[in-house]
């Protein structure tokens, strides 16, 4: 089967379709996520990412829906209310941007949503609204920062976990410049093209450092890939498994990881792997074997206790970069 992006919005419409037969409440549907752009697979897998905008609190926030074992259906679920200060979603990284995008839309009642299109485009990529867009991740990246400097003891799971996340907050602040929030498959290369756009190559090896790829190669990657997969299973054993991670997207992390490291792009395989195997972890606290797999993968990769003074120096520079061309940004514009 030839999987490709008509085909792929083909299935979102049909199964829209079949939604609105049996939600009443449903107003809106749009599109969202690689399909949009037209580069949906990466390991010959994807998912369709669609918001669904209800009139009545909907019961359930996220919900992932298998098609086949390439494709899932991933759905985030929106109370009309979201929208009421729709000239606010301009400074929307999530979302801004396919709202801009009048071919996104696959389901508008009343045409509510084509209007909502017209207010959030006009002056969307104004310099204000794209430098208020990466300031908030620049400004919870440093609050993230302060936290993890904290004297106070924390465990050594929550803290690495947090500082994961203040990682790629300050990718973002300044990814948010040239585009939307870069997603997990797709984290290192979209980060690099961006960038790339801003003459600032350098940030592309200070990113990958504070992500352990110096100390990972392929024979790490051999050795630890089906420990991942198995800590992967595991939560999927598990009630409150994450959404992001269900087993009805194996193939959707599984094998993107497998097919850049088949070609040489094992620079782009570690964050993928270390937010899910995180998220897997993150529901298998009871689970010593699993947790210990998880520190000593991360030990490996120079993740130990004895770093925490290295990388919280490391991540504090990279802060600073993002907050000094965020600064620059501004004073270009007259912000």
């Amino acid at each position: 089967m030839r999987i490709n992006q008509e085909m792929l919005i083909k299935i979102a419409k049909d199964h829209v379709a079949q939604r609105e037969r049996k939600e009443k409440d449903l107003i809106a549907v749009y599109l969202t996520g690689s399909v949009t752009e037209g580069e949906p697979l990466l390991g010959g897998t994807t998912d369709i990412d669609m918001v669904f905008v209800h009139k009545e609190e909907p019961s359930v926030k996220r919900e992932v829906i298998r098609v086949t074992y390439e494709i899932s259906l991933d759905i985030e679920h929106h109370h009309q209310s979201y929208y009421t200060y729709h000239r606010r979603l301009r400074k929307n990284p999530w979302f801004g941007h396919h709202l801009c995008k009048h071919q996104n839309i696959l389901l508008d009642k009343d045409h509510w949503l084509e209007f909502l299109h017209a207010s959030v485009s006009s002056g969307f990529d104004k310099p204000e609204n794209v430098y208020a867009r990466a300031e908030q991740f620049s400004v919870k990246a440093r609050e993230q920062w302060f936290d993890l400097d904290d004297p106070q003891e924390v465990p050594w799971g929550e803290w690495i976990a947090l500082y994961f996340k203040s990682v790629g907050t300050a990718a973002n602040a300044i990814a948010c410049l040239e585009g939307p929030v870069l997603t997990i498959r797709r984290f290192i290369s979209d980060f690099s093209r961006r960038v790339e756009l801003m003459d600032q190559l350098a940030l592309i090896g200070e990113l990958s450092r504070l992500l352990g790829n110096q100390e990972f190669d392929q024979e790490k990657f051999e050795k630890w890939r089906p420990v991942w997969e198995s800590a992967l299973e595991k939560a999927n054993q598990q009630a409150d498994c994450p959404a992001n991670i269900k087993k009805v997207r194996k193939a959707y992390f599984l094998q993107s990881v497998d097919v850049l490291a088949e070609n040489n792009a094992l620079h782009a395989v570690l964050w993928p792997m270390l937010e899910t195997w995180q998220q897997a972890v993150s529901v298998l606290e009871k689970d010593q074997e699993a947790l210990n797999y998880w520190f000593e993968f991360l030990q490996e990769l120079n993740f130990g206790q004895d770093q925490k003074e290295r990388l919280l120096k490391d991540l504090d520079h990279f802060i600073d970069q993002g907050e000094h061309i965020l600064e620059d940004y501004k004073n270009e514009f007259n912000l």
